[in-house]
């Protein structure tokens, strides 16, 4: 009995990692963008108030996702000079998709 329920167990978890990867889909997440205000200060290509989204890109590699939804949920001071970015009203999985999102640009470039 413990057996099977481990196996249920672990079989979930799979099926809800499948299901968080299928939820991405840039096209929705650059809504979220605009939505949460992103474009007040960044551009997808030119410097405004903070760093293009192009450039943040480039500077993050996807081993660094957690760095980068950790500068989103807490904001970052000095990482692009004087600007700082003041925390953003998020939830972890707005950001996580937002930062994934980021990212996933370097692809467009190449």
């Amino acid at each position: 009995m413990l057996y099977a329920l481990i196996l249920v167990i672990l079989l979930s978890s799979l099926s809800c990692e499948r299901r968080e990867n299928a939820s991405f889909e840039p096209a929705k997440v650059k809504e979220l963008v605009g939505i949460k205000g992103c474009p007040y200060c960044h551009d997808m290509s030119r410097k405004l108030l903070g760093p293009s989204f192009t450039d943040i890109s480039r500077r993050y590699s996807e081993d660094e996702l957690d760095i980068l939804v950790n500068s989103i949920l807490k904001g970052s001071r000095g990482k692009w000079g004087k600007e700082g970015m003041p925390p953003q009203k998020v939830t972890k999985e707005e950001a996580e998709l937002i930062a994934r999102w980021i990212i996933s640009l370097k692809h467009e470039l190449d």
